[in-house]
């Protein structure tokens, strides 16, 4: 590696730009300024986080790295994320970054950190496992063009639905309340629980900040499923001005309540609310065993897309 490299701490009024750009070439999804500006103004009170980028001898960023933990997250497990500008790989420039990293969590009292990479990227999961990361979780992602769904091929399923005593009905129809927002989270905690992949689920203050709070968000891509008072399922989708895109962030259904088709109608809700807000297609993630969400999503048409490997590692 170049001695000229060096390490500094992330300045966002100056470098966003440069991050956003590396950052969107690295995701499934592109990244704009305006939405680091709002993670960084939605970060939750007890957050520990340290963010470096790497410069060149002309100050140019050439990688980046983000380490931290969320107060709701497991004790002793840390999130780490180490970017390099493809240009610059094979340089040294990844270790640095991620040496930086470790020893902030480290002395944050880290005993396990976890992180997320392409799974098209060999080079990325080499990086990975040599520095004794393992493949913990496989998340599949995908993609549904709304121009080529038809609708018909599923006339009545959400009347059916209905007919056998479920109804369904949006946050905005209760009013985007400060209570149907609480009931929506435990609703999202309690199924999110019983879903292949789950760690934790944030508290209802960062709720309401990150979920309620952000930009994407539309209450009317807030879809509960309901029999009588007792709320059963659920469907969120959010909206992304920049790719003119919804993304459907959770999809579930209590386990009481499965092999009913409910799921579908969820996502069929969903698609409908995509098409009011003129998105070009509907994105998602499931992990890979969560067999069943795969089976619906491949019914209506979902095209599979690269996906990410969620790779964690034990410091004990």
């Amino acid at each position: 590696m170049r001695t000229s490299i060096r390490l500094q701490p992330l300045q966002p009024a100056t470098h966003y730009p440069r991050l956003a750009e590396l950052r969107s070439a690295a995701k499934p999804e592109p990244i704009t300024v305006e939405q680091l500006q709002e993670w960084e103004a939605q970060a939750p009170q007890g957050q520990l986080r340290r963010h470096q980028v790497a410069v060149d001898e002309q100050g140019q960023i050439i990688g980046y790295n983000d380490a931290g933990r969320d107060p709701w997250m497991p004790p002793g497990l840390f999130d780490v994320e180490v970017l390099v500008d493809p240009t610059w790989c094979r340089q040294g420039i990844g270790a640095l970054l991620y040496q930086d990293a470790l020893q902030f969590c480290q002395a944050q009292g880290a005993t396990r950190l976890q992180g997320m990479l392409r799974d098209n990227c060999p080079p990325c999961l080499r990086f990975a496992e040599q520095r004794g990361f393992r493949i913990e979780r496989h998340r599949f992602e995908s993609t549904l063009d709304l121009d080529a769904f038809d609708e018909r091929r599923f006339a009545g399923h959400i009347e059916a639905i209905e007919a056998s005593g479920i109804h369904f009905f949006t946050l905005a129809d209760l009013g985007n309340t400060k209570e149907a927002q609480r009931r929506l989270h435990s609703l999202n905690e309690r199924i999110n629980r019983d879903t292949p992949g789950y760690q934790s689920w944030l508290t209802f203050e960062a709720f309401q900040t990150q979920i309620c709070g952000a930009s994407w968000f539309r209450p009317d891509g807030q879809i509960v499923a309901a029999d009588g008072e007792n709320w059963i399922g659920m469907a969120a989708v959010g909206f992304f001005a920049n790719t003119q895109s919804m993304y459907n962030m959770f999809t579930g259904v209590d386990r009481a309540y499965r092999g009913r088709g409910i799921a579908l109608a969820l996502k069929l809700l969903t698609i409908r609310c995509a098409r009011a807000y003129n998105a070009r297609y509907v994105r998602t993630h499931n992990d890979s065993e969560n067999a069943p969400m795969l089976a619906v999503n491949r019914k209506l048409g979902y095209r599979p897309e690269p996906g990410l490997y969620r790779v964690a590692l034990d410091l004990r």
